[in-house]
């Protein structure tokens, strides 16, 4: 969610735009006969702040694709979109709009209110966000976040920093985001890592005079930055000289711009709040996008809404759990669900999750899924790190010093 530091191309978007049931379609609602059950999806495209109409698209590919099969007990997903734009009272009316939808569930992208989160509370509909950001995500009790969120997945950076044994690093960031990184740093510091902060602003056309003050430590951290920074980094490092034992980045660090420069990415770490698409367990959402996603990747690329279908399959699954035991498929009736769920479903797309277990995080007690998903640079591509499997960092979360405990598969 790093693109949300710079303005991006804007996509002409509105709230009440859905995918159109159509029976000449075949991943269309067509393909499913029974009365459809209405999820809305979020995000904010027409926006100063970022455009990331992915996340529409990712929901809609995964409509499609279980209408293609005969949706939910013969019940098609119908997928309605609301612009959030990030910003309050847009955002707002998007959980008006998913009461006047009559949604089960929302899921998506948003910068959440109280208000927000009180006109879905009030409806019964749960807010299941694939990318939390905001504090009032973990703590709601209507919020079921299926990821650890993007804030959160950072302090994945300093876990790998910790196993590859950093004992100084340098962190880059956008200076709208210094509040993250210091937190990074008293993190680091609980693992006798010290941690440099390197701000460039947003409007930065060049990293290399940022480059150079990264100098003189182990590892490079790279934290809050925008896709076009990341590339801009790329090509400064590549021209410095500068090296690091090891590089750890965020989901901005694709295959794409690491192949702009192949040899200054190569061996680096990411971490993640899912694993890699080109794990196993992604291959559904790999062929729903090629074949229902027309959005230009270059621009939107899907991957940055993989956290979306997670929330998908975790309400389809439940639904599906409705309809076999013959209940009426309702936002009340999904909520009540969620909320007795021990082992929530994402077709194994997301970390474990125990909607009735509270987190031992202090002040995030719905925090369910302290886990990050870790990729690697390989030959020149982005692939599965480890096992490919969720690692789980919830000492790092609490402060703890306890590099070993967080190579255990968190699922």
């Amino acid at each position: 969610m790093a693109a949300l530091t710079v303005a991006a191309t804007l996509v002409v978007a509105a709230c009440g735009n859905e995918t159109k049931p159509n029976a000449s379609d075949p991943g269309g609602a067509g393909a499913a006969k029974g009365s459809p059950i209405t999820i809305l999806a979020t995000s904010a495209v027409n926006s100063n702040l970022a455009s990331l109409p992915q996340f529409f698209d990712v929901a809609q590919a995964y409509a499609k694709a279980v209408n293609a099969k005969g949706g939910i007990g013969g019940h098609p997903l119908r997928i309605t979109t609301c612009d959030n734009q990030a910003s309050p009272n847009p955002t707002v009316a998007c959980a008006r709009q998913a009461v006047s939808d009559k949604a089960v569930a929302v899921v998506g992208f948003a910068i959440v209110s109280p208000a927000y989160l009180k006109i879905l509370s009030d409806a019964k509909i749960p807010w299941i966000p694939g990318v939390a950001r905001s504090p009032l995500e973990f703590t709601d009790a209507n919020s079921f976040p299926v990821t650890i969120g993007s804030d959160f997945s950072k302090v994945g950076g300093v876990a790998l920093a910790t196993k590859a044994g950093c004992q100084t690093v340098s962190v880059i960031t956008n200076s709208n985001f210094v509040a993250q990184a210091k937190q990074l740093r008293r993190l680091a510091k609980a693992q006798d890592i010290t941690m440099k902060i390197v701000t460039y602003p947003s409007n930065a056309s060049d990293a290399a005079p940022y480059v150079s003050q990264l100098k003189g430590s182990d590892c490079l951290l790279i934290g809050d930055t925008s896709d076009q920074f990341t590339a801009q980094l790329g090509v400064a490092l590549a021209q410095s000289g500068v090296e690091f034992d090891q590089i750890i980045g965020q989901p901005t660090l694709t295959s794409e711009l690491v192949s702009k420069n192949p040899v200054v990415w190569e061996g680096a770490l990411i971490a993640s709040t899912v694993t890699d698409k080109k794990a196993p367990e992604w291959a559904k959402f790999v062929a729903a996008v090629k074949q229902y996603v027309t959005t230009d990747q270059s621009k939107h690329p899907a991957q940055q809404a993989q956290p979306t279908w997670v929330s998908m399959a975790v309400i389809a699954n439940a639904l599906r759990e409705m309809v076999g035991q013959n209940k009426k498929v309702t936002a009340a009736g999904l909520q009540a669900g969620l909320n007795t769920t021990t082992v929530a479903d994402s077709d194994d797309t997301g970390p474990m999750l125990n909607f009735t277990k509270t987190s031992p995080v202090p002040g995030f007690p719905r925090l369910f899924a302290p886990e990050i998903g870790i990729s690697t640079v390989k030959d020149g591509a982005v692939v599965p790190a480890f096992d490919g499997q969720y690692y789980n960092i919830q000492p790092f979360l609490m402060g703890q010093k306890n590099a070993n405990m967080f190579f255990k598969s968190g699922s």
